[in-house]
C-alpha cells in the first residue's frame, strides 16, 4: 500500500494553519500578561515532521469439501495505517530572548517598512521613538507637535512614490540611506519634501541622508532614529486593554497612561475582556478569570496585530540555536 500524496497538502494547510493560529493567540496572551506585570514566555515550533505508514497483508486458503465443512476456499486480509506526528519546540531564551525582545529594532528596517507598501503612519506611530529629537507619545506623554506632521508628510511621499532606500558600501562598512526624490518635469512639488526636511534639520540641497541608530544626529546628513524594542511595542499594545474594572480597583494590573486629549487616548490595538469570548474573533485567550480577545471586525486592531507579529522576524536578528534531529525511518 502507498501513501496518497494528497496527503502531503492536506497536512501543509492544517499544520500550517494551527501554527497561525497558535502564534496569534500566544502573543495576544504575553501582551496580557505584560500588562498584568507577569513575565511573558515564548515557545517556537522548531520543527513539525509527520510519518505517515500504510501496510497491509492478504491470503487465501482451499479445502477439500466434506460433509460436515461444504466450504471450499477461505479468503482474508487484514490493513493497517498510522499518522505519527512529531512537534518540537523551543522555548525563547538567553542570547535570543534578547535579540528578539529586548534589542531595538534596528533604524534601516523602518525605512525598508515603508517601502515595503506598510503606512508610515503605523510604523511610525508603532516602532519609532524618535527621529532627529523629534518624540513619539510615550508612556502618557504627548508626541511633540513636529512628530505628528512629520508622519503626515512622509505619509503623503510614500503614496507618491518617492521615497525610497538605498545601500552603498564604504570603506568602513556599510551605510543604508534614505532617500527623498525630488520632483522633476511637470511634476509639481507639494511642499512636503522641504517640510520634512525644515522638520529634521537636513540641508536642502541633498536628497540622501544616512540612517542611524540615536536621539540626534551627528553630521547635518544623518537621520537619527531611535527605535523600541519588541518588549516596549508590547507594552504599549498592552495599554489598550480594556481590563476589567475589578482588577483595575484591586491593583493586580498596571494603571493605564492614556488620558483624555492625548495621542494616546486612541491605543494601538483594541483589546477586549470579559467572562466569555464571543464565538468570532480575530484571537482570544483566557488569563486567569478572564477572556481577551480582538474583534474580527475590528480591522484597524487586526492589521496592527499582524504588524506585531512581522515585526518579530525583524527583531530575530541572530541565529536561532540548531532544532534538535529527529531521524525519521523510511519503511
Amino acid at each position: 500500500m502507498s501513501v496518497p500524496p494528497t496527503h502531503l497538502t492536506t497536512d501543509r494547510m492544517d499544520y500550517g494553519q494551527v501554527v497561525a493560529e497558535s502564534w496569534k493567540r500566544q502573543t495576544l496572551l504575553n501582551v496580557v500578561r505584560l500588562r498584568y506585570a507577569d513575565a511573558p514566555v515564548f515557545l517556537d515550533v522548531a520543527s513539525i515532521i509527520n510519518s505517515h505508514t500504510a501496510g497491509g497483508t492478504a491470503s487465501a486458503q482451499a479445502t477439500l469439501p466434506s460433509g460436515a465443512s461444504p466450504d471450499v476456499f477461505e479468503l482474508g486480509g487484514t490493513g493497517a495505517w498510522s499518522n505519527t506526528p512529531t512537534v518540537t519546540f523551543q522555548p525563547l531564551l538567553g542570547e535570543r530572548f534578547t535579540k528578539a525582545l529586548l534589542q531595538p529594532i534596528p533604524p534601516a528596517a523602518v525605512f525598508e517598512l515603508l517601502q515595503g507598501g506598510w503606512s508610515a503612519g503605523l510604523v511610525f506611530n508603532t516602532v519609532v521613538g524618535s527621529i532627529n529629537g523629534l518624540r513619539n507619545a510615550s508612556s502618557g506623554a504627548p508626541p511633540d507637535p513636529g512628530f505628528d506632521e512629520l508622519r503626515e508628510a512622509l505619509a503623503r511621499i510614500q503614496r507618491s512614490g518617492d521615497i525610497g532606500i538605498e545601500v552603498v558600501s564604504h570603506e568602513s562598512g556599510g551605510a543604508v540611506l534614505f532617500v527623498i526624490r525630488r520632483p522633476t518635469g511637470e511634476v509639481q512639488s507639494s511642499g512636503d519634501g522641504p517640510r520634512v526636511r525644515e522638520l529634521l534639520g537636513l540641508p536642502g540641497d541633498s536628497d540622501q541622508f544616512e540612517i542611524v541608530y540615536g536621539m540626534f544626529p551627528r553630521t547635518p546628513t544623518q537621520v537619527a532614529v531611535l527605535t523600541r524594542s519588541m518588549m516596549e511595542i508590547m507594552l504599549s499594545l498592552g495599554f489598550g486593554i480594556d481590563v476589567p474594572a475589578a482588577d483595575l480597583a484591586s491593583g493586580r494590573v498596571l494603571p493605564g497612561r492614556r488620558q483624555a486629549g492625548d495621542a494616546e487616548s486612541v491605543p494601538l490595538v483594541r483589546i477586549r475582556s470579559g467572562p466569555e469570548a464571543p464565538a468570532d474573533t480575530y484571537a482570544a485567550v483566557q488569563y486567569k478569570r478572564s477572556w481577551y480577545w480582538i474583534d474580527e471586525n475590528d480591522v484597524a486592531s487586526k492589521r496592527t496585530f499582524t504588524f506585531l507579529l512581522i515585526l518579530f522576524s525583524l527583531a530575530e536578528t541572530g541565529q536561532g540555536a540548531a532544532a534538535p534531529v529527529v531521524t525519521v525511518p523510511s519503511r
